[in-house]
């Protein structure tokens, strides 16, 4: 009787230690891998290297043999990493979404820039002035046109910076023509 008692046990002793939680750590290595496909590195990217930190925790912990405090770990990552791909997604929606906005409302003053600069008033030295704001409505034109590139490659951060170097180049020359009109 003592001994099926001891090999018992031996049995239960060899079943708590378990096994590492494979099937847990892949579901969150997939999930990481989705978030990074969706731009979590750039547009989430605080959210994205937690969810990283997370899972590489739980593989810690997987090869220590602590599979129970790995299998929630990769639980929590594969959670994480979910969330980093949702808030991609988002992010770089309404990034997309401002720097359209802006590029549409720069493409339409540009035209009124080029009509004000052509009807101020000329001479005493202004000409000079006057071929400055032409320039930088090229410029502002020009970072229009790499933020519409920028758009049509999906590099949303960049397409906002260009719009936004736009924007701000044609409202100095939109306040440098309402002085010269004065």
């Amino acid at each position: 009787m003592f001994r099926v008692g001891a090999i018992l046990a031996f049995v239960v002793t060899l079943a708590s230690c378990g096994s590492p939680p494979q099937a847990e750590l892949d579901a969150a290595q997939a999930a990481l891998d989705s978030a990074r496909q969706a731009g979590a590195e750039e547009y989430a990217a605080d959210a994205y290297n937690r969810a990283k930190n997370t899972h590489a925790d739980a593989n810690a912990k997987s090869e220590q043999g602590d599979y129970e405090a790995a299998k929630t770990a990769a639980v929590q990552a594969k959670d994480q990493a979910d969330q980093a791909k949702s808030l991609a997604e988002s992010n770089k929606a309404r990034i997309r979404d401002e720097a359209q906005a802006i590029v549409s409302r720069v493409s339409n003053a540009i035209g009124d820039a080029r009509t004000a600069i052509d009807a101020a008033p000329r001479g005493k030295g202004a000409d000079g002035d006057l071929d400055q704001l032409r320039a930088d409505v090229g410029q502002a034109e020009a970072s229009l046109s790499s933020a519409r590139s920028s758009l049509s490659s999906g590099s949303f951060n960049s397409a906002l910076e260009q719009a936004k170097s736009a924007d701000s180049k044609l409202g100095a020359v939109q306040s440098a023509v309402q002085v010269a009109m004065q």
